[in-house]
């Protein structure tokens, strides 16, 4: 299990759908102790973003499903917040990452990958500008 998270939001542009992966290179995807870390990834973004679902989505090649969250962003607030969250969770635990994927105003998918041993101030700020836009820049 890696915990994919989808969030939806309902900007004015359009909706913005993330794919959130979060890796390690320290446990097993599977190890209790890593499935606790990103479960306390999703609490902390239920509790500072808001409205959070908890759904599983199959996974090809894997037994069982990966449990994937959904959560709505309906402004830059709600993104800041979620990018708040990132950065907390990643500095927690250097070998930790998180790869963010979303689609951008141009249609394009936009991937960024940021660990806890390479984040710096400017890490997320694609992810910010790009979504930042789609949810209409408020």
């Amino acid at each position: 299990m890696l915990g994919v998270i989808r969030a939806r939001g309902t900007g004015m542009a359009s909706d913005v759908e993330l794919t959130l992966t979060a890796g390690t290179v320290k446990f097993d995807p599977e190890d209790r102790r890593w499935l606790d870390q990103v479960v306390t990834l999703h609490a902390d973004l239920h509790e500072e973003v808001g409205t959070v679902s908890l759904r599983g989505a199959p996974e090809t090649g894997a037994k069982g499903a990966v449990e994937a969250v959904s959560l709505f962003l309906g402004s830059s607030g709600a993104l800041t917040a979620a990018v708040t969250c990132f950065r907390a969770w990643l500095a927690r635990d250097k070998t930790r990452a998180l790869t963010v994927a979303w689609v951008d105003d141009q249609g394009a998918e936009q991937t960024v990958t940021i660990t806890g041993d390479n984040m710096g101030p400017e890490s997320f700020q694609a992810l910010a500008e790009g979504v930042g836009r789609r949810l209409g820049g408020d």
